[in-house]
């Protein structure tokens, strides 16, 4: 009987065979010195059986559990085949150590020039394991632990805390620097190494694919709608812009803190940006560290199609040299898959990257959502709703571009995507019981990072600053609860303050006007690009029931 089974055939539950080769004509080979067991015979003496368990699709393998061989303690990876004993439930044998064919780990080699014949070792070149087994063979030898499932989430636990603390370091140099500069000047080589605590490249992608495949695990077993609770935080687009992110951190509260107890990021970290493998690295690793106060929902560039296309994929392969690379990049791919598509606060504020399309869908709909979703599978006419969560856009109450506000229309995004107007903002959130909805996939040239719109029930928050050129500036939304009604019998309130850090366009343009002897102000009104001004601070302070 075949032992291998497709991922078509093979269910999530675990199928035994017994190996043919494993009776009484296989000849007793010694595993090791002075052991005459028998290789195709457990230690009761029972003969081992042949396992295959495989998970209905190959991206769940990163969330399956490992486990080890009792004769040489190797990892046995989720999927891998391996040996049991029909008896002894805690037997495990890997390939290597049961029945069948071993291949040697050396060769004879012969040069013909010399007419020498020698025998080498088999070089790591022409052995292709699983990189889920490079890594887990490098902390185990490093850290000196037998590495389970449990263990494997605890060494990347340690290994992102590490790597939010270097951040903490990093933000407070940025912080701290007296000259301010766009994310793009800022340069040092040794950004992604100082982060990740590595001294090498090699370091810096065991400990990258650590993260990877903790992330992943998280945003598999999670939900599709996350649900929190305010006191939190908004971001918007930071397209691998990593100081801006650290210079937010630094002005309004790291992750954690009380001046920011919850984060949730709205997408597109990646692409476009100077530090996009960085900055990745460092969201994968707080939600790793801390994953019931940071979250994550995908955008429209959480996207392997989109990676290709905007940059991501070329950053990670010059970050993690061209053999690696790709594989890194396939692995990240795998865990963007798995991202939420939408956050809900306090059942009020629903937070989605681009928006509601025409908004003939419920937010339960979310809940019942299956990932992964690959790009095919975002592209499905059935899924064009799942689309628009990440690719429409709202058309502003004054536009003057558009004739028509009101309805849905065509994007020149494309033809799947739809433009909505305040009237489907205003009958999605009736009939979901919401106060308002966050999005953010636009930046606007000279504009303030936010907007508010259709009626006071949407907001835009874009956090990159200087974004392609546009001297926008990065803002972050707080939402926080007051801690009474303001009038009893009323519901408590939720209210949303903007927090904003200026453009580095902005303050160069008002630091060479004020050499000129004409001092530019800052008003958010001068620096708004469209054909409607922006609210200033004080009056875009807003509350929601």
């Amino acid at each position: 009987m075949n032992c291998f089974a497709t991922y078509e055939e093979c269910s999530s539950s675990e199928g035994e065979f017994e190996d043919v080769a494993a009776g009484s004509r296989m000849c007793k080979v010694p595993y090791d010195e002075g052991d005459t067991a028998c290789r195709a015979y457990c230690a009761c003496g029972k003969t081992l059986k042949r396992v295959a368990k495989l998970p209905d699709h190959a991206a769940l393998l990163a969330c399956s559990s490992t486990s080890e061989c009792n004769r040489c303690d190797d990892v046995i990876l989720a999927g891998e085949l391996h040996f049991r004993c029909s008896q002894c439930d805690d037997t495990r044998v890997c390939k290597n150590c049961g029945p069948g064919v071993y291949i040697g780990s050396t060769f004879d080699f012969f040069d013909k020039a010399t007419g020498e014949m020698a025998m080498q070792d088999v070089p790591s070149k022409v052995l292709h394991y699983r990189k889920s087994r490079l890594v887990l063979r490098a902390a185990k030898k490093t850290r000196g632990v037998s590495i389970g499932s449990d263990d494997t989430d605890a060494i990347a636990l340690k290994a992102a805390e590490q790597v939010v603390e270097n951040a903490r370091g990093l933000m407070k140099e940025v912080h701290d620097d007296k000259v301010d500069m766009s994310d793009k000047d800022w340069f040092h080589e040794d950004t992604l190494l100082r982060l990740l605590g590595a001294s090498s490249r090699a370091g810096a992608m065991e400990i990258s694919e650590l993260l990877i495949a903790g992330a992943s695990r998280i945003f598999a077993a999670g939900p599709t709608l996350q649900e929190v609770k305010a006191p939190c935080k908004i971001f918007g687009d930071t397209h691998g812009q990593l100081r801006d992110v650290l210079l937010l951190f630094g002005c309004f509260g790291f992750p954690g803190t009380v001046d920011c107890p919850v984060v949730v990021f709205n997408g597109d970290v990646v692409d476009r940006g100077a530090h996009q493998v960085e900055l990745l690295m460092l969201v994968f690793a707080l939600k790793i560290a801390m994953p019931d106060k940071v979250f994550i929902n995908r955008g429209n560039h959480e996207d392997a199609h989109m990676n290709v296309k905007y940059g991501f994929n070329k950053a990670v392969i010059q970050a993690m040299g061209p053999e690696q690379g790709p594989a890194i990049f396939e692995m990240i791919g795998d865990a963007f898959s798995y991202l939420p598509l939408a956050t809900r606060i306090n059942d009020k504020i629903l937070i989605v990257h681009g928006g509601i399309g025409d908004g003939k869908w419920d937010v339960h709909d979310l809940r019942e959502v299956k990932r992964p979703l690959h790009h095919p599978d975002l592209q499905k006419d059935s899924n064009q709703w799942i689309w628009n969560l990440l690719w429409s856009d709202p058309i502003e109450d004054d536009d003057a571009n558009h004739h028509e506000t009101f309805g849905v229309h065509e994007s020149p995004r494309g033809p799947k995507g739809t433009n909505f107007g305040w009237d489907v903002t205003k009958t999605f959130c009736a009939r979901n019981g919401l106060s308002l909805i966050v999005r953010s996939h636009q930046s606007k040239q000279d504009s303030l990072g936010f907007d508010i719109m259709h009626e006071n029930l949407l907001m835009r928050v874009f956090s990159a600053r200087d974004y392609e050129g546009h001297g926008n500036d990065g803002s972050v939304l707080l939402i926080e609860q007051e801690a009474a009604p303001r009038r009893e019998g009323q519901p408590v309130m939720l209210t949303v303050r903007p927090q904003v850090l200026c453009s580095t366009t902005k303050a160069h343009r008002q630091a060479a006007g004020s050499r000129d002897g004409h001092p530019t102000k800052t008003s958010p009104r001068e620096y708004d690009g469209a054909a409607r001004s922006e609210q200033p601070m004080s009056a875009s302070r807003s509350a929601i029931a």
